[in-house]
């Protein structure tokens, strides 16, 4: 990945968003787009500059900016995924309506470029949509559902799609569309079993060749089934019998992949427009929920993001902590982070944080340690005495505050 010297730029922390997407790679999280309705002066535009990549060092725990000259249009509800050293991005929805647009980041240099099919016409491309899921496996590209425009004259048949009430000609689809990169051409494979029902603001994440969706939104229902699709076979396994409590019904959580095949679900929204601040585990293997209670449960969050670590930590940044629809009262967008830590951390990890914490006692004996452990602890202090001097001092607080670890 480009490092910190190749025009990046330390910054405290970026503006409040929603709708936005984050993957992690290596030691960073990468943010891009959403949009904030509360319309903060900083933007006279609600889609967030679509120019700026936000990259969070999960080592140092600090933030970068990088502007690119090429990227694609803002929007929000945009679905990503990881694969080969890239980031790729399809779908979303703009200042123009929901787009189809299909994009890849270059992990490495940072660099967008635009995904051309081998033929263009719109009856081989999927309709604009958002708030769709995807995964990348094998040198394909999937992706399912979303919420967008009807099918007609775009690839794909007509009854995968569940038409809104409100007269916007808009609606939900349960499509699984494959992008071939060695074909360089869409398509929707032949399938077996029965497909779940179309829906929007849904999860998915895969283990190996399988691949688990939850939840989302279908009509006016927001759902808590779990769906399975080998990737070998291509065969859909109906809704899954689980074992034990389940989650309540929701849309616009997160779910992540987790070692052990085990899915991390946090917050959402149900069909009753509560904000959820729960958080539970799926055992993919014996198929069983499990709540975890020793969180805290005071924290609400939708249309947030939420990214895995080389360690196993879960961070979960932006979104909204109360009722989204609710268009009479400012939604309170965030921009923290908050780090669910799910494997112990190294003793060499945990010995040197201690050391830093304890500075201004232990600072004087840095240079006594090994070389590469001394010269963590300098450029940790470095960074943070940067950020500190870089802006007003009453905005320190917000910046040391931005930060929450739950272990």
């Amino acid at each position: 990945m480009a490092t910190e010297s190749d025009g990046t730029v330390l910054v405290k922390i970026p503006l409040e968003r929603i709708g936005h997407v984050a993957v992690c790679t290596d030691k960073y999280m990468i943010v891009w787009g959403g949009y904030n309705d509360d319309f903060n002066p900083a933007y006279a535009e609600k889609y967030l500059p679509a120019n700026e990549l936000w990259i969070y060092n999960t080592e140092f725990k600090v933030w970068y900016i990088v502007r690119c000259n090429f990227h694609p249009m803002a929007a929000s509800g945009s679905t990503v995924c990881v694969g080969d050293g890239n980031m790729y991005l399809f779908g979303g929805h703009a200042r123009c309506g929901n787009v189809n647009e299909f994009f890849q980041l270059n992990l490495n240099t940072l660099v967008w470029k635009r995904i051309v099919p081998q033929d263009k016409t719109d009856k081989l491309t999927p309709s604009p949509r958002d708030k769709a899921v995807s995964w990348y496996h094998e040198k394909k590209f999937y992706t399912f559902g979303g919420f967008g425009v009807p099918l007609q004259g775009y690839l794909g048949e007509s009854e995968s799609f569940f038409e809104d009430e409100v007269p916007e000609r808009r609606g939900w689809n349960n499509q699984l569309c494959v992008f071939d990169f060695t074909t360089m051409e869409w398509s929707i494979p032949e399938t077996t079993g029965s497909k779940p029902s179309a829906r929007a603001a849904h999860t998915a994440v895969r283990f190996n060749n399988k691949v688990y969706i939850f939840g989302g939104r279908h009509l006016n229902c927001r759902l808590n089934d779990v769906h399975c699709l080998d990737l070998n076979s291509l065969s859909w396994s109906g809704g899954l019998c689980i074992n034990g409590p389940e989650p309540e019904g929701r849309s616009w959580h997160t779910a992540s992949a987790l070692s052990h095949n085990r899915m991390f679900v946090y917050g959402g929204f149900t069909t009753s427009c509560h904000p959820l601040s729960d958080s539970w585990l799926l055992d993919t293997n014996n198929l069983q929920w499990t709540q975890l209670t020793h969180f805290p449960n005071n924290w609400c969050r939708l249309w947030h993001t939420a990214c895995v670590t080389g360690d196993q930590d879960v961070l979960i940044y932006g979104g909204c902590e109360k009722n989204i629809l609710d268009y009479d009262n400012i939604s309170e967008i965030k921009n923290d982070i908050l780090e669910f830590q799910f494997e112990p951390y190294t003793l060499k990890k945990l010995c040197i944080e201690c050391v830093y914490r304890y500075r201004i006692r232990l600072g004087s004996q840095w240079d006594s340690l090994p070389r590469p452990i001394s010269d963590w602890l300098h450029k940790k202090e470095a960074l943070d005495i940067q950020l500190l001097m870089s802006t007003d001092s009453d905005f320190d607080s917000d910046w040391l505050d931005s930060h929450v670890t739950w272990t």
